[in-house]
Formats: structure tokens, sequence, C-alpha cells
């Protein structure tokens, strides 16, 4: 047997994540998952939101029931978290979820370590329903699956048929354990180097919002413009979007007080997730995404915005390549290989996971950028379904970030802020604005 075989099948083993002993089964973490449980708290949730806008007000019976049916497909998302002696863990939960009304405040308020609670919420409020799932359990691939299996089962209880449901997981059969595998162990390479550590990032010095508010601002754009302001400078439409923030915060940098910038970095850092299973053939609905770091030293000064999109277009480019991307997977299921780590007490690991957080994650990032791209439901369906939105998680440092998805001829592009400021919100819509693509700044709450 090769190498390359032997190195395959020790992938595939530590690849599993359901397992039995005494007192039943339970899951271990997938390797990005395992650091959120240390860094987690009521406010910084690490929790995100998929949500759908339907053509007429959710009815709530039927909406339970669907949960209800729907969930018990997904034995995997119903568990708590649990601590052991060396790592989290996550229990099976027999429970019932139960629908939650809405808040002005998506994403906060929940405490992962709380006992006997899931790792996610459905809430409803009018013809909305949003699934807000920890980060722990899933990414954003996972979320939207959950999403459009709980609207296939209402939509079918209301009395839509669908003849085709086509990818959708339908619920009363059994998952495949491709499902919950750890996709960072099993196409973890041996003899790649970790990842290079970025310089420190810039952030922005605006006051704080209230600790229990979390602004969550949505642009609504036209699918068409946009395509074409990107076939013309030769981009994608994540990369002009990108490139649309990527100029927001240079400009909020030229603005800052000389004092702010001598505090912070100098180095514009836009995290854009990319989804591995394009990559690999990996078919699991927990974490499997790496993130391109787009970044532009602020110091250079003011950029054309075609520039700009150029710049973004070529590094996102080389960055988004299987090479490139597989010392991050070293980086993170490797370490947890690692004897000296598998020994250190979860005590002081969590100690540790805070500290190399705060120094090597969000004090080298400016913000995020997510888009999970264009939803797709059967047709018999789509009438029903006026809007779909992605919310992302709130955070401490990096303190306002967008994602993006399209639904029919719509692009939908949330911000989710932790400042008291609109700038860059105002500068990223009314850059594209600029472009000729028609905005309209939807209120999907009540003021915030």
């Amino acid at each position: 047997m090769t190498n390359e075989h032997r190195n395959s099948r020790r992938n595939l083993k530590r690849s599993i994540t359901r397992f039995l002993d005494q007192t039943g089964h339970y899951y271990i973490l997938d390797n990005v998952a395992s650091i959120m449980p240390s860094v987690s708290n009521y406010y910084d949730s690490f929790m995100f939101r998929m949500s759908a806008t339907l053509d007429h007000p959710v009815k709530v019976q039927l909406m339970q029931q669907a949960l209800e049916t729907v969930a018990a497909r997904f034995p995997y998302f119903m568990v708590e978290l649990r601590r052991g002696a060396f790592w989290y863990y996550m229990q099976p939960l027999a429970t019932v979820p139960t629908l939650q009304a809405d808040s002005p405040w998506p994403c906060i308020g929940f405490n992962v370590h709380q006992r006997g609670q899931l790792m996610f919420r459905v809430r409803v409020a009018g013809a909305r329903v949003a699934c807000e799932f920890h980060h722990v359990l899933t990414d954003g691939t996972g979320c939207l699956t959950f999403l459009k299996s709980l609207l296939l089962q209402y939509l079918l209880l209301t009395g839509v048929e669908c003849p085709d449901s086509g990818d959708i997981i339908l619920p009363g059969k059994q998952p495949d354990p491709a499902e919950f595998e750890d996709s960072y162990q099993k196409n973890l390479k041996r003899g790649v180097p970790e990842a290079l550590t970025l310089p420190k990032a810039f952030h922005m010095a605006a006051p704080s919002l209230p600790s229990y508010q979390f602004r969550n601002i949505s642009g609504r754009l036209d699918l068409a413009p946009l395509l074409d302001a990107a076939r013309q400078r030769k981009a994608s439409l994540t990369e002009l979007l990108v490139a649309a923030l990527m100029q927001a915060w240079l400009r909020e940098y030229a603005a800052a007080p000389p004092k702010a910038r001598r505090r912070s970095g100098h180095n514009i850092a836009i995290e854009v997730p990319v989804n591995m299973r394009n990559h690999y053939q990996s078919r699991t609905l927990r974490n499997f995404s790496l993130n391109l770091m787009i970044c532009l030293d602020a110091r250079l000064g003011a950029w054309d915005f075609d520039e700009l999109v150029g710049h973004v277009h070529h590094a996102m480019r080389l960055e988004n390549n299987e090479h490139l991307l597989a010392p991050q997977i070293v980086r993170n299921a490797g370490s947890a290989r690692k004897f000296i780590v598998k020994i250190i007490p979860l005590f002081f690991k969590d100690i540790g996971c805070q500290m190399l957080y705060a120094d090597l994650g969000l004090s080298r990032m400016t913000s995020s950028f997510s888009n999970v791209g264009a939803v797709q439901l059967p047709a018999s369906l789509q009438e029903h379904v006026e809007r779909f939105d992605f919310v992302p998680a709130p955070m401490r440092m990096a303190r306002v970030n967008a994602s993006a998805l399209s639904w029919k001829d719509k692009v939908y592009v949330n911000f989710g802020s932790r400042v008291q400021t609109r700038s860059i919100e105002q500068r990223f819509f009314s850059q594209l604005a600029s472009l000729g693509v028609p905005v309209a700044i939807d209120p999907l709450y009540e003021e915030q």
C-alpha cells in the first residue's frame, strides 16, 4: 500500500463524526467548529441567518408541523453542545423544535453553552420565516439546505403541489453519513505548509451600538445591470461586489483621523468564504468552507474603481485554487491531530483559542463578504417565495460585514453591523448606484 493510500484511509477514518459509547450516540465537532464554542458569547453569537419571505403570512401551526417533520431528517442538527475533559462535543437532544417570534435584532441573544438547547432556531414574523444556525453546526450551505426542506414541507401542507422536488432533501429517508462527515479531515494533505499570517487589519473606530443590538440593512439590486457592470469590467458578480466593499473601506480609512489610523492597521482585508464542496467531491452539511483574504494597503492611496475591480478579480482568481487553499486545511485540521493539542484540558484550550482568535483571526480582517450565489427552488414553489435573505453573524472586531444571494432577477445584499454609523453601507450602495445599478433599501425589520 502506498503512502498516499495510507493517508487517504487515515483521513477517511478521521472524517467520521458520529460515535457510540455507553451513554449513546454523540458527534464530534468539525475542525472549523472546534474553536467557536470558546469564542462565542451571548452577543457575539456566531449565529447567522437565512430567511425566506412568502407570498402570504406564515400559517404558524402548519409551519410548526413542517419544522417537526423536517428536523427529524437532520439528526446531526438536533444536538446540544457539551463540554468534555479535552474537547467539546455534541449530544443528540430529544426535544421538539418550536417556532419563535422574530426579533428586530437578528442573530444575537443566543448562548451556545446553555444545556438542553438546540444550536439553531426558526423564527417567524408576518410572511417571513428565518433559520438562524450557529456555526458550530454548519455553514451557509447547510442552513440553506435546511430552509429549503422546511419551505417545501410547509408549502405541501398548505396544499401546493410539487411533482419534482429537485435536490431538496425530503423527510422519511435515513441520512447519508456523507452529510455529516468532517470534510476538512477527509481532504487533509500531508506535507503541505500551514497558511501564512497576515498583517494586522484596519478597523473602524466608530462608537458601537448597544450590546443587545445588531443592525441589519438590506439592499435589493437588479441582477441584469449588476451582471452587465461586472462583464464590462471582465469580472464576476462576487468580484464586483467585493470591490465595492473594498472601495467603501478605503474611503473610510481616508476619512479617519490620523490618530485612529495610527492605532489600527493599514491593511484593508476582506474575508471571502469559498464553498469547498466545489473543489472536492463533498456532500457534507457540516462546515466546509475556507476563506480568501483580499487585501490592499490603504496607505497606497485612492484607487479608481475599475482598477480596484481588476485587483480584486486577479487576487480572487489567484487565491481560489485548491493548492493555495490547502494550507488552511492543514492549519485547521492538522493542528487537532497533534498529540500535545489533544492532551491539553479544555479549560486551557478555551483560553488559548480566545487569544489565538483575537490575534490571528479577528485582528487580521477588516470585514467579510459571503455570497451563497443563486438560490434554486422547484418551479412549483417559486411563485410562493418573494425573496430570500442572508444575514452574516455578528463579530466583535470586524463589526461591519456583508452577505449576498440572488433570487430570480434580484440580488439581495445584507449588512450586519455593530456600529452606530452607516457609512460603510452608504458608500457601498452609492458605489453600485454610480454604475447605473438600481438600488432599493428594504426595511426588513423595525427601525433599529
